[in-house]
Parts: C-alpha cells; sequence; structure tokens
C-alpha cells in the first residue's frame, strides 16, 4: 500500500504538530514545575533569614537585659548605697527588659518552636538574675550585711550572661 504524496504531507504536517503540541505542554509544565521550585527556596530562604532575624533580636534582648543588671549593681557597688529611685528604676527598666524578651521568645517560637525550646531556659536564667538584682539592691538600700557580696555577685553573673549570650544562642543556628 502507497501514501500518496497528499496524504503523505497531511501525516507529516499532523505528527509535526502533534509533536509541537507536545514539546509546548511539556515545556509550560517544565516552567511550571521550576517556578514552584524557584518560589519554595525563596520561601526557604526567607524563613531561615527570618528565624536568624530572631535569633538576632533574642540575643539582643538578652545582652541588653543583662547589661542593665551589670550597669545597676556597678553603679549601687560604686556608690556604696541604694535608694529608692535606685531601686524603682531599676524595676521600671527590667520590666521593659522582661517584656521585650519575652516578645522576643515569641516571635521565635512562631517561626521555629525547636529553637524556642532551646532559647527558653536563657530567658528564665535572665528573668531569674533580675529577681536577684532587685534581691539585691534592696539588701543595699536596706544595709544588709552581705548585700556588698550580693551585688558582687549578680554583677559577675550578669556579666558572664552578656559574655556567653554570643556564644551560646548564635550557636543555636549551626545547631
Amino acid at each position: 500500500m502507497a501514501l500518496d504524496q497528499g496524504l503523505a504531507a497531511v501525516l507529516g504536517a499532523a505528527v509535526g504538530a502533534l509533536a509541537g503540541i507536545v514539546g509546548f505542554a511539556f515545556a509550560g509544565w517544565r516552567q511550571s514545575k521550576l517556578e514552584t521550585e524557584k518560589w519554595s527556596r525563596a520561601r526557604e530562604d526567607q524563613a531561615r533569614s527570618d528565624t536568624r532575624n530572631a535569633v538576632a533580636a533574642l540575643a539582643k534582648s538578652l545582652a541588653s537585659t543583662a547589661h542593665s543588671m551589670m550597669w545597676v549593681s556597678f553603679k549601687v557597688l560604686t556608690a556604696g548605697k541604694a535608694s529608692h529611685e535606685t531601686l524603682a528604676s531599676f524595676e521600671v527598666e527590667f520590666h521593659a527588659e522582661v517584656s521585650d524578651l519575652v516578645g522576643a521568645q515569641m516571635n521565635l517560637a512562631a517561626l521555629d518552636f525547636a529553637l524556642y525550646e532551646k532559647v527558653t531556659p536563657f530567658i528564665g536564667q535572665a528573668i531569674a538574675m533580675g529577681a536577684n538584682t532587685y534581691a539585691a539592691l534592696k539588701s543595699a538600700m536596706e544595709k544588709t550585711l552581705d548585700a556588698e557580696d550580693q551585688l558582687r555577685a549578680c554583677n559577675q553573673d550578669a556579666l558572664n550572661l552578656i559574655k556567653d549570650v554570643p556564644k551560646k544562642v548564635a550557636g543555636l543556628l549551626d545547631a
């Protein structure tokens, strides 16, 4: 059975058209898949960046809180006395610091709950140190015998926390 030239041309055109349609559909599907992968990578990159920024904000807040405790204990040790104003000022400042800490902690929890669980002990440590500093300031104001030792311990604990924050908190990103 021999094909005449007309039928051969029509079949050739049909096969070519079908190949073009399939090729066009495949190219569209492939482009769509590449765009989805690109979007997914961009979203992962953004999530990673947001998490790093949240960890940085938390580290900044921890360092700021520790610095407040270190600074007030240093000022009272240097002056040799504490006043009601010093105690009230520290209380207001520390409450604001705790609010910042917990806000940074919650931001991190929304982004990465595993990291949130890892930083929570640092937050608890900072809050406990604030309570100890408050108690030491109150002891200094009341001129109790061990007030200076308490203030020195609080000052040293706060300094240690400031030194530890970059290592401990930043190290969580690589873990």
